[in-house]
């Protein structure tokens, strides 16, 4: 983060410690559990594809071996890797080529299809119009609601950083302020792909 956003970002923080009840950041539309769920998968698909994603990463080439550090080999776990790495080195591999080789054999890749992947990208293009379109960039929702879905940080990660900013608060008005702000946003976000 550049200096200039750390102050915005510290600045949007200051803003949501400050405000002592919810109606002072914004009125939420209250939504349905069915609209709630959905517009926090559209929200979740646009922070994975936004950040990267969140999901724990598959082994890649010696981490099979770690990845089993201290735990023992079953035999057939054992044969199932030794046959990858032979099946690699029929086809041709060898050295590392044939360890990514195996591992692509032992964990392969989900085959996505060309629709697959258009509709996934069409969310994403809606979700991030919703998005811009409901906030300004410089509005502590926005803010939090940002931080949240598009970079690793959990709940109690954001309310550590409200704290340092606010040390009068407790741990759980900080919690109580980020849940109001990412109701907010939800609701923001889920009129604005009503509207458009």
């Amino acid at each position: 983060m550049t200096p200039q956003q750390r102050r915005k970002h510290n600045g949007a923080l200051s803003e949501v410690a400050t405000a002592t009840h919810k109606r002072y950041l914004g009125r939420p539309e209250l939504l349905t559990g069915i609209q709630s769920a959905w517009i926090k998968s559209l929200l979740t698909i646009w922070g994975e594809s936004v950040c990267g994603g969140t999901a724990p990463r598959k082994p890649t080439s010696h981490s099979c071996w770690k990845m089993q550090k201290g735990m023992r080999w079953s035999d057939k776990a054992l044969e199932r890797f030794t046959a990858a790495i032979e099946q690699a080195r029929e086809e041709g591999f060898s050295g590392q080529q044939a360890l990514n080789r195996a591992h692509a054999i032992l964990w392969p890749k989900a085959s996505s299809s060309v629709i697959d992947t258009a509709i996934h990208d069409d969310d994403v293009d809606f979700v991030e119009q919703c998005v811009l379109n409901a906030f300004d960039s410089s509005d502590p929702i926005y803010v939090v609601g940002v931080s949240y879905y598009t970079t690793r940080k959990k709940i109690s990660d954001i309310t550590r950083e409200l704290q340092r900013l606010a040390p009068w608060l407790t741990s759980e008005q900080a919690r109580e302020r980020v849940k109001w702000c990412l109701q907010i946003f939800r609701s923001k976000v889920f009129l604005s792909a009503r509207t458009i």
